[in-house]
């Protein structure tokens, strides 16, 4: 009877203790690959040596974009679970004074939009160097 029981627990541990190898096992072999593309890269004379390709591989900027994302979604997400909440924090926003607004709101623009064009702009022009 206490083997039945424990059984589906242990298969369950045992699954998520799997996954959770597999997920390590990748993150290695992605922070591996990363390392040998710097090395290959240092020692190509013949290549252009870009720190972009690097940030492409990495994602450097994961954290940032997700705390952004977040601050604009959670006042959303709040107005639908307590509407009473939510008309606070939105009556709240008419006190801040529009310069630090604007400034929050180009901040946001910059995490999402040039860090993302830091990556891509170098390939497009080396592609347009090459033709």
């Amino acid at each position: 009877m206490w083997q039945a029981l424990i059984s589906p627990v242990t298969n369950l541990a045992s699954t998520f203790l799997k996954n959770k190898a597999e997920k390590s096992a990748a993150k290695h072999k992605l922070e591996l690959n990363v390392l040998e593309n710097k090395a290959r890269l240092a020692l190509a004379e013949h290549e252009a040596n870009s720190e972009w390709e690097m940030a492409q591989l990495q994602d450097k900027d994961k954290v940032l974009r997700w705390f952004s994302y977040t601050m604009f979604t959670a006042p959303i997400v709040i107005t639908v679970i307590s509407p009473e909440w939510g008309r606070r924090i939105f009556e709240n926003l008419e006190y801040a004074p529009s310069w630090v607004v604007e400034v929050w709101i180009a901040m946001n623009g910059a995490v999402w939009g040039l860090s993302s064009l830091k990556n891509v702009v170098p390939s497009v022009v080396g592609s347009m160097r090459k033709k």
